[in-house]
């Protein structure tokens, strides 16, 4: 009876792998050791085989709250798979720096490839394998201790909690991977939660992208410890015992909040609908907050039942007017209805007070010459910030949203939990200007604010009023 319950969990954990993904070798490899992985580490080591194909990830990330056995599944991908099966493999795996992390690597290496032959430098810091496969161990406290590592030549990299070093040292790590082998494509994993001051690179470069469902060079395996049948009791306590921003961090894993983020009742399920069809009875108005080295944004929104809903977005840098006003009117079609029909179309007061030097005529002008006839925006900071936190709700606390997002509205979307508290006035979201690429910036909210204010401008006069 005991050899066939045996048979019998065997069976299903390899009926798990093989539904994850995984080849017979890789499983073979983990089960021979005594490493049996939990159905949402196959799916990682599943991804960690896909890279292999010429059209498969080679950015593989493990992300969502802690207690998860992130960094369990990483060192068992990397140690009982990869370094067996390619001989001659030089790898860097990163750590954060400190006692803990010492510390725990010894764990892990004592629960996962104690089994194996293999030496340990611990002074070294590496770790050698039969097959000449080396794993070079090192640590890091902030950026400056990356750079240490940068211009060695790596086949494969792991970098535990990425989110800890900034966007730009990252990248110069991951110009070290790379290999004149015809065996192997070069790859990195990646394990983070929310937080730190990479937070924002590591959700639009792993998290953004799931959601689109437009993974193509990057992967993000999402693990919690809800998923850990191993998960100290003990620590399940802690995580439960966090509350606001901490909690939704580390308890839930939540990339759409971070320190200091403004909009702490954004929540991505409950603000962001599928596109539909607007009834021609709808009414329809449209916001600009206006930028050319940064970008103008544009938003469509509508109203119903006392619910806005924000349906379209135009964000772009580095276009004339004219350029804008020909997208503007097309998007606007699109939704159905005109530029002539729009209840309103307000903007920022840059635009009616910036002239050209080559006609003499201000934005609005121009925008008046290509059909569109921009009314001044309320720009009241501070009204805008409360109108939106508002609207958002707080599910939690059973006031319900109304304010909804189209998902076709991406750049606002991704911007709007980016937004900060401004430390001199709390009750503000801090400005922030785009780089010197166009990329980032608070033009989306700004644009997005307007469209908002001029809701309550028609139907209420004043912030604390019923919206029809």
């Amino acid at each position: 009876m005991e050899n066939q319950t045996v048979t019998a969990t065997i069976d299903k954990v390899v009926r798990t792998a093989h539904d994850a993904g995984s080849p017979k070798d890789q499983i073979r490899n983990f089960l021979s050791t005594g490493y049996v992985p939990q159905p949402v580490q196959w799916q990682f080591h599943a991804a960690a085989r896909a890279a292999d194909r010429p059209s498969g990830p080679d950015r593989i990330a493990l992300a969502g709250d802690r207690g998860g056995a992130k960094s369990h599944a990483i060192m068992a991908q990397v140690t009982l798979d990869d370094a067996q099966r390619r001989d001659g493999l030089n790898i860097l795996y990163l750590r954060k720096i400190g006692k803990s992390a010492r510390e725990a690597l010894d764990q892990l290496r004592a629960r996962i490839f104690i089994n194996i032959p293999h030496t340990y430098s611990r002074h070294a810091g590496v770790i050698r394998f039969p097959n000449e496969s080396k794993i070079i161990v090192g640590h890091f406290k902030d950026d400056r201790d990356i750079d240490a590592y940068l211009g060695i030549e790596f086949d494969l990299m792991v970098i535990e909690e990425a989110p800890q070093l900034s966007k730009s040292k990252v990248d110069q790590l991951l110009g070290s991977l790379r290999t004149s082998r015809q065996d192997w494509k070069p790859r990195a994993y990646l394990s983070g939660n929310p937080g730190g001051i990479g937070h924002q690179w590591f959700k639009s470069t792993f998290i953004v992208p799931m959601r689109r469902k437009a993974e193509t060079r990057t992967k993000v395996i999402m693990m919690s410890w809800r998923d850990n049948i191993f998960v100290d009791p003990g620590y399940v306590n802690y995580l439960n015992s966090l509350t606001g921003v901490l909690g939704r961090m580390w308890r839930d894993g939540d990339f759409d909040v971070g320190a200091g983020q403004f909009f702490v009742n954004w929540d991505f399920d409950t603000h962001v609908m599928r596109p539909r069809d607007i009834p021609r009875h709808w009414p329809i108005w449209a916001s600009l907050d206006y930028g050319f080295s940064h970008p103008t944004a544009v938003y469509w929104h509508t109203r119903y039942d006392g619910t806005i809903y924000t349906i379209a977005e135009h964000v772009q840098a580095r276009w004339l007017v004219p350029q804008h006003a020909t997208v503007i009117g097309e998007i606007t079609t699109q939704i159905g209805t005109s530029i002539e029909r729009l209840e309103s179309f307000v903007a920022g007061s840059d635009v009616f007070a910036r002239r050209d030097d080559t006609t003499g005529k201000t934005l609005a002008e121009q925008y008046l010459k290509q059909g569109i006839a921009l009314q001044p925006a309320n720009m009241n900071r501070i009204q805008g910030a409360a109108q939106m936190l508002a609207r958002l709700g707080n599910p939690d606390a059973g006031i319900p949203a109304t304010w909804k997002i189209f998902s076709n509205c991406v750049q606002l979307i991704q911007n709007l939990p980016n937004m900060l508290s401004d430390p001199k006035r709390p009750e503000d979201v801090l400005k922030i200007d785009a780089d010197e690429a166009g990329v980032g910036g608070d033009d989306p909210y700004d644009a997005a604010r307007y469209g908002l204010m001029q809701q309550q401008i028609i139907n209420t006069g004043g912030f604390s009023a019923t919206y029809k």
